[in-house]
């Protein structure tokens, strides 16, 4: 998905960087806007899901840490650490 001219600019104005809307776009809630256009909404509720699901990840990282799989015609063979 691409920003138009004055998304980029009001960006700036408004202190929002690309990384920032793009956040607010995969994280937010999406809503009915006028015009048949959407309405993207970061707030408290959705700030407190993305960083427990960003926590849940991390934990899951610390847990595949050092594990290895063998995979063979598609098909996982055997795992360990």
């Amino acid at each position: 998905m691409g920003f138009s001219r004055h998304a980029r600019r009001r960006g700036r104005q408004r202190g929002f960087s690309e990384e920032t809307m793009d956040v607010i776009r995969r994280c937010g809630r999406v809503e009915k806007a006028p015009g048949g256009a959407l309405r993207v909404f970061f707030g408290v509720k959705e700030y407190q899901r993305a960083v427990s699901e960003f926590k849940q990840a991390i934990h899951l990282l610390g847990r595949a840490k050092g594990g290895v799989m063998i995979i063979r015609d598609e098909e996982v063979i055997t795992v360990y650490k």
